[in-house]
């Protein structure tokens, strides 16, 4: 087995990113993503904020391929081969493909295909009613459509559980595929040879653009941003009238419950109340006994407040 450094993507793999749209930034490009959006993209292949971190997360999921891939050969009864190759679209050469496995032709298996490998939490599965989110999807069919495959098939492993899920198979979708791909090369043209900046669209892009505030500097507001602020403001009230409304009806079910755990209808369950424990660090009393140690490994983070008067 290769040593631990040579089993991760390299510096080289990861600079090379910049100068292409590879399958995990479809979504993100797209503005589908729930972890980037079209302006971190960009900044990034731009070089003007760091790229992704690498966490243990995502060195655990390429350390466990091989384990997954034996897994999911076991399971099918088809074989797999690593690829050390990169896919290019023939008309678009940013747009690119690095797949996990191929999946080799036989044993039922009609025509060769691909195998994406994803490392995940039940808790983010079940929230999803168990589909592959929709980052995964997009990016199977970006694969699908360079490598003109017509299967891929995913293979999910969750980590808390130490479960596998059973193989799922995802089939081409020509029609998404061409729209996917003209989206994309328009998102390429305006904003990666054209030069022009992405559009923010939450929080967090903001915060990126307008880290600072400038002491003393204040902006009069025109009609169309005073008309923002005042939808803003009953946007908030009908938020707050909905979770006072919200807390009302738990509460109410709540007592209705009194000292069982689920509520049912017809065999189903609908609610469940239930007792929980939980070890929580109590901060405020390890401060008051150590606090020259609480000072030494306390950080300072800097952010902007949002309050609206």
């Amino acid at each position: 087995m290769k040593p631990f450094t040579e089993r991760l993507p390299s510096e080289e793999w990861i600079d090379a990113r910049c100068e292409y749209i590879g399958g995990s930034q479809v979504s993100a490009v797209l503005g589908e993503s729930e972890f980037e959006t079209p302006l971190q993209v960009w900044l990034r292949k731009k070089d003007l904020i760091p790229p992704v971190e690498t966490t243990g997360v995502m060195n655990f999921g390429n350390l466990f391929e091989d384990v997954i891939a034996n897994f999911f050969e076991e399971e099918t009864g088809f074989k797999t081969r690593k690829i050390a190759q990169t896919y290019t679209h023939k008309e678009h050469p940013f747009l690119r493909a690095n797949i996990d496995r191929q999946i080799l032709a036989g044993n039922g298996l009609e025509s060769t295909a691909i195998l994406e490998m994803k490392t995940t939490t039940s808790h983010r599965m079940k929230s999803l009613d168990w589909e592959p989110p929709r980052s995964w999807y997009l990016q199977c069919q970006h694969y699908l459509g360079i490598l003109n495959y017509s299967t891929c098939y995913l293979q999910i492993y969750l980590r808390d559980d130490c479960q596998f899920m059973e193989p799922i198979k995802i089939e081409r979708d020509d029609e998404l595929i061409a729209y996917n791909m003209v989206k994309l090369a328009e998102w390429w043209e305006t904003h990666i040879i054209v030069g022009k900046q992405p559009e923010p669209i939450n929080g967090e892009d903001m915060l990126i653009l307008y880290p600072d505030h400038c002491d003393g500097k204040v902006i009069e507001a025109s009609p169309s941003i005073y008309g923002q602020y005042s939808e803003l403001i009953k946007v908030r009230e009908r938020k707050a009238e909905l979770e006072a409304k919200e807390e009302h009806l738990k509460t109410t079910l709540k007592a209705e419950l009194g000292e069982a755990e689920r509520l049912v209808c017809a065999g189903s369950t609908l609610l469940t109340w239930k007792s929980t424990s939980q070890n929580r660090l109590d901060t405020t009393a390890i401060r008051k006994a150590h606090p020259e140690l609480c000072k030494s490994f306390t950080n300072q983070t800097k952010t902007r407040r949002f309050t609206v008067h």
